[in-house]
């Protein structure tokens, strides 16, 4: 099984493999009742994909993560709480602010990020985390006084 189909929904698997069937009618030897049942599940998924364009979540490198932001110990550092259940889980793990060296997603909000933006990402120690790869935008990253409205809210 593809690492894609692992994180896709099950909906989005079923697609996924009806678009793999193969397509007879266009060989002109399938019976008049496959041509239709073909041509039904073009339209299926045609329409699928129109009407569900890319999620956000699919742009994520991370997209069945949850993150917290637990507490803000200064205005460059941030405790996250990072659970994913296909790669890994750190209840409080240290963020540090820098500069994006390339393009990304912000994991927090899903907003995309340009190279140059200001963000937090996982602070690097010895093994490389497993979500080093990951960044939250600076602007995304909640001010103290939020976090105390919803840690008690």
């Amino acid at each position: 099984m593809t690492a894609l189909l692992k994180r896709a929904d099950p909906w989005m698997q079923t697609v996924h493999l009806l678009k793999a069937l193969p397509n007879e009618s266009a060989e002109g030897s399938a019976p008049k009742a496959a041509r239709g049942e073909n041509a039904f599940i073009e339209q299926l998924t045609r329409d699928w994909d129109r009407d569900h364009p890319r999620e956000l979540n699919d742009r994520r490198p991370f997209p069945q993560a949850v993150v917290r932001v637990i507490e803000r110990p200064s205005s460059a550092t941030a405790l996250v709480y990072w659970s994913d259940p296909g790669t890994c889980h750190y209840g409080y793990q240290g963020w540090r602010a820098t500069t994006a060296t390339g393009e990304g997603v912000c994991s927090l909000s899903g907003t995309p990020i340009h190279r140059g933006d200001q963000v937090y990402r996982p602070s690097q120690r010895d093994p490389k985390p497993q979500n080093a790869a990951a960044m939250i935008l600076a602007a995304a990253m909640p001010a103290d006084e939020e976090m105390e409205a919803d840690l008690h809210g």
